[in-house]
């Protein structure tokens, strides 16, 4: 099973996350190779990010397979951060439609996919900004950035909603019942999880 904890900066995804233990907890990582320059095109940026997306959900199927959950420190098909990018108005070189049919491809190609269960928690701005600032053992770079991107990411995942029902829940569970659930899945309880359709759905379903 395949879980995805998300939310802005300082929502606690990587408290909750790492909870269940480093060996089933998947952070972010660095891109691997050099990232495309600004005067690349565009279609590089788009898959060069699909492509480390991939690479990042690859390791969740590991996780997966060996410990038989893996909980994942914001979706590795991280498409959803170029969509609220441009939606709150800022720059950023992964232009949303272009990365859509590179990642659409990746889907098809099973290198890149869907989780089981998306636990997506809402902060208030003034709560997130206290737990950043009593933090002192992580910077939060454009944190105010990440605050304008909140409405955007709670409509990304309730289109996610509509194109898997029940596997989007808004909040984080208690971990012993987390756990428990967990144990009654595998990886052949979801037959969505590289379902190019699944993702086209998505894509209609987000707000014009």
């Amino acid at each position: 099973m395949i879980i995805v904890a998300e939310g802005i900066s300082a929502a606690g995804k990587t408290t909750f996350a790492r909870q269940f233990g480093e060996g089933r907890w998947l952070p972010e990582i660095e891109a691997k190779g050099e990232r495309p320059g600004p005067d690349d095109p565009l279609k590089d940026h788009a898959r060069f990010w699909a492509d480390h997306n991939a690479f990042r959900f690859q390791l969740s199927q590991e996780i997966e397979a060996k410990h038989g959950f893996a909980i994942c420190d914001t979706d590795p098909m991280k498409v959803h951060y170029s969509w609220c990018m441009e939606r709150a108005g800022f720059h950023w070189p992964d232009k949303f439609e272009i990365a859509v049919p590179f990642v659409r491809d990746a889907i098809s190609e099973r290198r890149l996919g869907f989780a089981d269960l998306y636990f997506v928690k809402r902060i208030e701005p003034e709560i997130a900004r206290a737990q950043k600032e009593g933090d002192a053992t992580r910077r939060r770079g454009n944190f105010d950035q990440h605050l304008a991107l909140q409405p955007h990411l709670i409509d990304w995942f309730s289109a996610m909603s509509g194109a898997l029902p029940g596997c989007v829940r808004w909040g984080f569970p208690e971990t012993d019942a987390l756990i428990g659930e967990v144990k009654t899945k595998t990886p052949e309880d979801n037959p969505r999880r590289f379902d190019v359709s699944v993702f086209d759905d998505l894509i209609r379903r987000l707000p014009d």
